[in-house]
């Protein structure tokens, strides 16, 4: 059984992944018919929205009983966006060159950055304070009695909506940066129907491959166990299949050779819609989030290994590929100033308000022991130099690579 409960965790993942994303395009519409702040928009919708996976895994988690395994996943979340996001991020600024043709080249004599370091120039230092005040404050508390229990969330809440006023407050001052480098229209233009096809091709056919891991003896059987109940098993199958219309819907026209717009359709839905469509996505994503929580006891079970471990290394990365997946765009884009706000920024939120919702819902115990106690300490040995770091406003190639070493002995330390 333990392929079928590896193929469901899989299954799961992605669904929680897609999901937030369609959100994220759908919100980010509905507040653009709102006129709400681009900044806003662009920094908390998409911030907040990369970290809904590890939101509803987390509220799962203590919803179904297993409330240990919300240190871990949020933790281990937040080192997992400061080695594997922040710290690729770095790298491949200095491995990836943009050309005049608006290509890359890999490893090339002069890389993307001046002086052999990442300036970050005057980037917001607030979400970088506000990270570090969170592991901090989090091995301080979990130090006193080694539960987390509903005063300690109030505090992190109410902490968690200072952080937003301030970034609101601030957003309203000052509008976003410009791309440095956008695509120019005779570029957007220039592409062939052939390779638009190609693309829509990709697009459709991985979901349409994870569709078929249905078909995988023994999926079915254990997806109807670990759902425990009718509704969750149907919202998830809807879910995916949900999802994959999402990506004909998107990539059709370019699929048909009848065109296809750059901006994704998803987000372009009427708001009446785009209001239903947005309660659909969040059901997905809470039950999705209950059968990777019941994956991956299942796993833990059939490996006879530490859940907790599990929650901090596997669950963590997954429900982190958003961020991870952003933070290497955003440095594809060129905006390696971005890179700082929307990896604290994901930091702030899964230490903050994550853990307030959970601990608000159920006393979190263990938060002092084992799995959980290591990625707490791991969070904070991450952060606080980089919060020292920033100060100087600049990072070496030494650094973007230490981080993700770092990530990588965390992972070892866990299970070794």
């Amino acid at each position: 059984m333990l392929l079928a409960h590896l193929c469901i965790l899989a299954l799961s993942i992605y669904a929680i992944v897609r999901s937030s994303d369609s959100l994220v395009d759908i919100a980010s519409g509905l507040g653009a018919k709102a006129r709400l702040n681009d900044y806003f928009i662009g920094s908390f919708l998409v911030g907040i929205g990369t970290s809904l996976p590890e939101l509803f895994t987390s509220v799962a988690a203590a919803d179904s009983g297993s409330p240990e395994l919300v240190a871990p996943t949020v933790f281990g979340t937040v080192i997992a966006n400061i080695g594997a996001g922040f710290g690729l991020g770095v790298l491949a600024l200095f491995f990836f060159v943009r050309t005049q043709e608006n290509q890359f080249r890999l490893i090339t004599k002069s890389h993307a950055l001046s002086g052999g370091e990442l300036d970050f120039g005057s980037v917001n230092a607030i979400p970088v304070i506000f990270a570090a005040v969170s592991v901090v404050l989090t091995l301080f508390l979990c130090r006193l009695d080694g539960i987390f229990g509903r005063f300690d969330a109030s505090l992190f809440l109410i902490l968690y909506a200072v952080f937003i006023y301030t970034e609101f407050r601030r957003s309203r001052q000052q509008a976003p940066p410009a791309d440095p480098h956008p695509i120019r229209p005779e570029i957007r233009l220039s592409r062939s129907d052939k390779r638009r096809q190609m693309k829509a091709v990709r697009q459709i056919t991985f979901p349409l491959l994870v569709l078929c891991v249905l078909l995988v003896p023994g999926v079915w059987t254990e997806l109807s166990i670990i759902s425990a109940g009718d509704i969750p098993f149907w919202f998830f199958i809807g879910g995916l299949f949900l999802l994959f219309g999402f990506e004909c819907w998107d990539y059709g026209p370019e699929l048909t050779k009848k065109g296809g717009s750059e901006a994704t359709n998803v987000a372009n839905v009427p708001a009446l819609a785009g209001v239903v469509l947005l309660g659909c996505i969040i059901g997905v994503l809470y039950f999705s989030g209950v059968i990777v929580v019941g994956a991956l006891v299942k796993i833990a079970e059939d490996l006879q290994i530490n859940s907790g471990a599990l929650a901090a290394s596997a669950l963590a990365i997954g429900t982190s590929l958003p961020d991870i997946v952003v933070a290497l765009n955003v440095t594809r884009r060129g905006r390696h100033k971005l890179l700082v706000g929307h990896i604290f920024q994901s930091n702030v939120f899964d230490a903050f308000l994550i853990m307030g919702i959970c601990g608000l819902m159920i006393p979190l115990p263990e938060i002092a022991t084992g799995s959980a106690n290591i990625s707490i300490i791991a969070a904070v040995l991450l952060t606080l130099p980089l919060l020292w770091t920033l100060r100087s406003k600049r990072l070496t190639l030494s650094g973007g690579l230490g981080l993700f070493l770092c990530f990588l002995f965390f992972i070892w330390r866990l299970y070794w």
